[in-house]
């Protein structure tokens, strides 16, 4: 990832990704090399378990923003997620690349860490009446669908409608005014725990409203210069067959 990174100062965002593409195929292909002859007689992708999510991480990590077109991501951007990543661990890496999505209204039974079972990172796990928050492991983004009740809105913020409120200076109200303030507030402080980086901030997003970052995040659906992860893997293995 270091590399990757490394490799967007000197040629075009592109190329970054490229070089992370093809660092998956050739662990991938290698895998397959050692395994003994009777398992290359299926045409199944082979992976062992400790590499079963490294199609998954290595396309969410194309897809972010420091792999975007010009017209995604700013300049300043880009170079705030190098020198986020050349001083990440791979504990941070992966939350960068690969965000975690949890419902947050209506509430779903949490596990022992406070949080729900995180969703799949694709636009068939969001619907427009329900209000997700997204960890990305720089900030923490509370998304809300168009069609969501308006008394759960009244619930959190003390407005009816979010439609002509400045989202950068809206604030949950406190945990002790509502069942649905105080559910979204132990969600949130739920998703800080453990965070090396220290206190992480949260904005809201409304859908259709400047939502790019959240819909960026949804890594497993297609895009117009990357594929979905359906479509990723199945690239990863034909390569692997044309090689073998």
């Amino acid at each position: 990832a270091r590399l990757a990174a490394e490799a967007t100062l000197s040629a075009s965002p592109l190329t970054g990704a490229e070089k992370l593409q093809n660092a998956c195929l050739e662990a991938l292909r290698a895998y397959r090399s050692l395994c003994p002859p009777h398992a290359k007689t299926t045409a199944a992708l082979l992976l062992p378990e400790n590499l079963r999510l490294l199609p998954l991480y290595t396309l969410a990590a194309m897809k972010a923003a420091l792999y975007a077109s010009p017209a995604e991501a700013r300049a300043d951007e880009r170079a705030a997620l190098i020198a986020t990543i050349a001083n990440a661990s791979a504990t941070e890496a992966t939350v960068l690349a690969h965000p975690r999505l949890f419902q947050a209204y209506p509430p779903l039974e949490k596990g022992p860490n406070g949080l729900p079972a995180p969703l799949p990172l694709s636009a068939q796990s969001v619907q427009t009446n329900v209000a997700y928050l997204l960890d990305d492991g720089a900030q923490l983004s509370l998304w809300f669908g168009r069609d969501v009740p308006s008394e759960m809105l009244q619930a959190a913020f003390g407005w009816p409608s979010l439609q002509g409120v400045d989202l950068a200076t809206l604030r949950l109200l406190p945990p002790n005014t509502s069942p649905v303030a105080a559910e979204i507030h132990a969600l949130v402080d739920a998703a800080r725990v453990g965070r090396p980086a220290g206190w992480t901030p949260l904005r809201v997003l409304v859908q259709g409203t400047s939502d790019a970052p959240f819909v960026r995040a949804l890594i497993e659906d297609q895009t117009k210069q990357m594929m979905s992860y359906p479509e990723f893997l199945l690239h990863c293995h034909r390569y692997i067959l044309s090689k073998a």
